[in-house]
């Protein structure tokens, strides 16, 4: 179990990737750990649309914002860097309850379970999800909650003290990323 600590330690979100293809098992693993994720009442609202030919995962890239805090488009990876995986989590609101920890907690395990893989990934939040929806062809019932990008690293990730209060991630002349984080005293009190 001590594994799972380093694995949760160096998962960090990812924007460009190495155009090697996520082999189908470990595609399969990332799905089952969506399917298999803990959900409120056990009411499994959540599906998954999956992209991974490149002409599919390009067209839901275009229907995604990327690194917000990059001013420019600047960490939007370009077309040699792209994902070589994109999974849709959707929603179907025809199983009564539908919640947004439901999804993250699906979502959680899965790029959890991809980095246990070596595979990166990238939770977007930040995407055109009425156009996505009609992409895909989804039925009434589908919605579209959140897209995942998943690839192997092209760059590294880094996390990095927080320092005066400043949040906001940034990339280096190398294109590697800094993720500031409070430390553990800063954040937890304890009765």
């Amino acid at each position: 179990m001590d594994n799972i600590m380093n694995v949760l330690c160096t998962r960090r979100t990812f924007r460009a990737f190495t155009q090697e293809p996520v082999p189908e098992d470990v595609v399969t693993d990332i799905l089952e750990a969506g399917r298999l994720a803990n959900c409120g009442v056990n009411r499994q609202s959540l599906r998954f649309a999956v992209a991974s030919k490149p002409e599919d995962v390009a067209k839901l890239c275009e229907l995604t914002k990327w690194a917000a805090a990059i001013p420019d488009g600047a960490g939007t990876p370009a077309p040699e860097q792209r994902p070589t995986l994109y999974i849709v989590v959707l929603q179907d609101t025809s199983v009564p309850g539908h919640s947004d920890i439901d999804v993250g907690i699906a979502v959680a395990s899965m790029t959890t379970a991809a980095w246990a893989k070596g595979v990166g990934s990238c939770i977007i939040g930040t995407l055109h999800r009425e156009k996505t929806a009609q992409l895909l062809g989804l039925p009434e019932n589908l919605q579209v909650h959140t897209g995942i990008a998943f690839g192997y690293p092209a760059h590294k990730s880094t996390v990095v003290p927080l320092e005066d209060g400043h949040k906001n991630y940034w990339r280096d002349e190398n294109g590697d990323y800094f993720v500031p984080k409070y430390a553990l005293e800063d954040i937890v009190r304890y009765l």
